[in-house]
Order: C-alpha cells, then structure tokens, then sequence
C-alpha cells in the first residue's frame, strides 16, 4: 500500500468516527443527560468528602453563654451593666465543611464572654471567645466582635438586721379580734452583695406583712415575706445588682413566724363598781377612765371562762372620795400566765363637788 492510499485510508476511519460522535452528540440526548447527571454526583461526592472545602453559614441572635462570674466576684469586681442586653443581638458566621454545612450548629462553637478576665473597675472590653469544631470548622466572624462594660468593685456586708412590720390596722401586736405575739424573721440576719458604692448605704432590711393576706386563727403561724433593704433614713435601695445571701445562699425572702391568739375587749365603765355614797352635799361630777376599753388576748378556753374584767380593786369606795379631782390606779390582772393585756393599768379620775 502506498503512501496516498494509507492517508486516504485514515482519512476515512477519521470521518466515519466523526459522523459516529455526530450522531451521539444530536441524536442520544439522553445519554448525554445521564453522562451529566453522573458527572454532577461524582463531583458532588468528592467535593463532600473534602474537608479542605468550606461554605459559609450566618446566624441571627445567636447564644452566648457567660461564664466565670464566681471567679470574677472573688476577685472582687462586678458587672453594672446590663450584660444581657449588651449580648442578646449577636450574629456569627463560621466557615463549614460541606458535608456538615445542612446540621452545624452554634452550639458547637461554643460561644462565650469570660468575666474572669476582668482585672479592673470602670470600662471594660469583654471578647466574644468561640471554640473552633474538627467537625464543624470555625468562627470566622462575630459581629458584635466585643462588648464594653462598667465595672465596679464587689462588696460583700455581713450581719444585716431583718425586721419585721405589719401594715395596716395593726398596731403593736393587736389587729381587728386578735393578737399576733413572738412576731420574728428566719433569719433574723443577712449578708448583702453588690457594687461597693450601693451596699455601703444599707443599714437593714425590713419585711412587711399585710395582715389582710394572712390566716388568722389560734396557734403558730408560719408564712414568709419579701426583703426590702433599706438605708439609714429607712428608704428603701433597689438594684438588680443587689444580692442577699445566708450561709451562702442567695434569698430573696424570710420566714416568718409568731404565735396569734383571740382577744376579747371590755369596757372599763361597765366594769368598775362604785360602792358607799358620797358625805351629804356632794355629787360626782364627772367620771374619766383611762383607756376606756382594755383587750385582752388569750387562749380561747381562758377566754370564755372569763366573764368580767379582773380588777384590782374591783371597786371605788366613794367614802374614800374628797372634794375636787379624785385619781384612782386600779390593776389589771391576767386571766391565765400567758394571756396579754392591751394596758394593766386603769387610771380612774372622779370629780368631786358640792350638791348646790
């Protein structure tokens, strides 16, 4: 075979494969279709598997978490503000490996503001701290990428007094039928925590009781009431930044215990007799007791036991009476050991003049 009939020859063959691809090319759409369709999964697969190929993914009002605040407290600082607000519009983006990008969440990055690094009062820069993921890469963005903070200087006061005070018509134990004794705080004494500056103006702390929110009825009564801190001229101090404590746990309320009893109430006037008569020529002009109505609280069996007002004496013996103002003291006694009087003592005055 010659030279011109061997190229003729290629020539030929290189034609008939050219019409051949022709064919497949627009005549076999659907094998093209398929040819595409595995070249799209090959690439998507191994582009999954390459760890050294990352996507970015954003996040809106992400979590960060505050952490170390104890250590910061035993440095002796604290936070004046407010740390939640400052951190509750937080976005973060962080580059993910394909394969991961569809579950990541911020939870794997753990993101964070350490207060142990603050070593300061006044104005303080708190970094948003994140953890890089072998499994889901790593923050590369943080916006904001720190916060600033006022710091002031931690102050704990201990053996803060807690009083008690019921509000209303109460009036030294005695309220409406009954009677309130051995009224006290559990615990009677509280530590304070705070800014320095706050805690230095609180001399006690005081819980009101409204006596219209209680159970009256005889015997112990146990309830519990809100602390108020309060400065020297009794007004009371309020901050979020205000701690109370005992035995190193944090409170916000005491209990509140005491023993109530009924009470019974007695006009003097019908109690005190008056005995003999006056020296001819004279009259009484005027009788004053003081107080007129005495309580008295007690067990409810020595209650109904007592039909008249113990007095001593029970009487005035108006032979005894001279011209003018008369003053008598007369005694009151309890009716059982326990019992409570609202006064035990009755002063009686009698004006004395002549009969004209």
């Amino acid at each position: 075979m010659n030279k011109t009939s061997f190229t003729a020859r290629i020539q030929a063959i290189g034609a008939q494969l050219w019409r051949a691809v022709r064919h497949v090319v627009f005549h076999n759409g659907w094998v093209k279709l398929i040819a595409v369709v595995i070249s799209l999964v090959l690439w998507a697969g191994l582009i999954s598997q390459d760890n050294s190929l990352t996507r970015d993914k954003t996040w809106q009002n992400v979590n960060v978490s505050v952490i170390n605040a104890d250590t910061m407290k035993r440095n002796s600082y604290i936070i004046v503000s407010d740390l939640d607000a400052l951190l509750s519009n937080v976005s973060v983006t962080a580059a993910i490996p394909q394969k991961q990008y569809d579950t990541a969440e911020t939870s794997a990055y753990n993101l964070r503001v350490d207060l142990s690094r603050i070593n300061g009062t006044g104005n303080q820069e708190l970094r948003i701290l994140s953890t890089a993921s072998s499994t889901y890469g790593k923050v590369i963005n943080t916006v904001p990428s720190a916060v600033n903070v006022q710091v002031e200087e931690y102050f704990v006061r201990q053996r803060i007094p807690v009083s008690v005070s019921v509000t209303g018509e109460y009036q030294n134990g005695w309220y409406k039928d009954w009677y309130i004794s051995g009224l006290s705080a559990n615990p009677e004494l509280i530590a304070v925590n705070g800014p320095r500056t706050l805690v230095q103006t609180i001399s006690r702390a005081k819980v009101l009781i409204d006596p219209e929110s209680l159970e009256w009825a005889e015997g112990p009564l146990m309830t519990t009431g809100e602390i108020t801190l309060c400065n020297r001229a009794g007004e009371e101090v309020s901050s979020p930044f205000l701690g109370v404590t005992t035995e190193s746990l944090s409170i916000d309320s005491v209990l509140i215990e005491a023993n109530i009893l009924p009470t019974r109430s007695f006009r003097i006037e019908e109690q005190v007799d008056f005995q003999g008569a006056l020296p001819e020529g004279y009259r009484i002009a005027s009788v004053k007791y003081s107080p007129e109505v005495i309580r008295i609280a007690a067990r409810s069996e020595a209650l109904e036991k007592l039909e008249d007002l113990p007095l001593d004496p029970a009487g005035i013996n108006l032979q005894n009476l001279e011209e003018g103002t008369n003053v008598i003291t007369i005694k009151v006694q309890k009716p059982s050991e326990d019992a409570v009087l609202s006064n035990d003592t009755v002063i009686v005055t009698v004006d004395v003049e002549k009969d004209e």
